[in-house]
């Protein structure tokens, strides 16, 4: 059984716990450090009994080390370098929800702390579903052929989720070290990279600067990439669309088919065309944030995490050096830039 202790009892950890839910023989919950006991203590009772909280995770760390085979860090981005770097100092693994760092100085900072046995998993949940390793081996496939061209969506209503509260963190750059790109692009992008076995080498993006956001936090970003192997396409986000649910969609054009993912929700679906046009295979409602629901996709990264603490192999690749030591997006000279780039004050 592994150990896991959690630094963060808010946000998305209520997604991460489904995992210590549903497996109660395979995980365990050493602990939990929150500043907010409060919020520390109810995790700790939904998730069993007995469990330790903690107000500082360097407390946690220093009392029960010894019991934890490995940390998961669900906090604000302004505090995954300062706290990741306790957990691997401390000679632990961290999985570390997206974006691992807030830029590219923290990234390799953080690097340089790794060592065997303490390393840094980064939270790309998305890598693990079902459905995406169903769809990056028929990419793979004769029915699909070479990649030629893709057209990434992706929206989410900000103020709907923050309940139209200002001064959030994830409003300001300087905490949360981007906005639409670095926090909900990020998925999409990465899904690319990870589908293609291939990564971006130049892009060119155009942004909008609006409120509620502060100091740089993109609201909407329009771009174009380019990959190494030469396959083209275009990247349209938004943080600021009205009335919007969260949607998320790709396309993909190959020498022989066409992939069409769409993960609006409550439905989700996957269609893949062959020579012809005709839908050949998989087309489906997906209940559960368009997964199935005999596990999440959040479930099975926690799952690739810990079997890569025992240093045993995971089928689906997430955990390891295939989804560690980058920003999650693009390579790191291209993370800076895509912010630099053209983004535009509509003031």
């Amino acid at each position: 059984m592994q150990r896991i202790a959690f630094i963060g009892a808010g946000g998305i950890t209520f997604a991460h716990k489904k995992a210590f839910l549903q497996h109660p023989s395979q995980l365990s919950v050493a602990g939990i450090a929150d500043p907010n006991l409060d919020a520390a203590t109810k995790l700790a009772a939904e998730l069993g009994t007995g469990i330790p909280v903690f107000a500082d995770h360097k407390e946690m760390l220093a009392s029960i080390k010894d019991r934890m085979d490995g940390v998961v860090i669900t906090t604000p981005h302004f505090l995954h370098l300062p706290m990741a770097s306790d957990v691997l100092n401390s000679g632990l693994p961290a999985l570390v929800e997206k974006p691992v760092c807030c830029n590219t100085e923290e990234l390799r900072l953080l690097h340089s702390l790794e060592k065997p046995g303490a390393f840094v998993q980064a939270g790309q949940m998305q890598r693990f579903g079902r459905e995406e390793n169903w769809i990056k081996d028929w990419l793979g496939s004769d029915k699909f052929g070479d990649p030629l061209l893709f057209n990434l969506d992706i929206y989410q209503n900000i103020e709907g989720d923050t309940g139209g509260r200002e001064g959030f963190w994830i409003l300001d750059k300087r905490r949360a070290g981007g906005g639409i790109v670095i926090s909900v692009a990020i998925h999409i992008l990465d899904l690319l990279r990870y589908w293609l076995d291939d990564d971006f080498v130049e892009v060119y993006a155009w942004g909008r600067l609006d409120p509620p956001f502060t100091h740089g936090d993109e609201s909407t970003v329009a771009a174009t990439l380019t990959t190494r192997r030469g396959v083209m396409g275009t990247l349209n986000c938004s943080y600021t669309t009205k009335r919007c649910p969260y949607s998320q969609r790709t396309m993909l054009f190959g020498t022989h088919g066409t992939l069409y993912q769409h993960m609006d929700q409550p439905v989700a679906a996957v269609q893949a065309c062959g020579t012809h046009g005709t839908a050949i295979t998989w087309w489906g409602k997906i209940d559960g944030h368009w997964q199935p629901p005999v596990a999440s996709v959040t479930i099975r990264q926690q799952h690739g995490f810990d079997w890569f603490v025992l240093k045993e192999p995971f089928p689906y690749l997430s955990a390891g050096p295939s989804n560690r030591k980058h920003l999650d997006v693009v390579r790191e000279e291209l993370f800076e830039e895509i912010y630099q780039i053209e983004i535009q004050d509509p003031a």
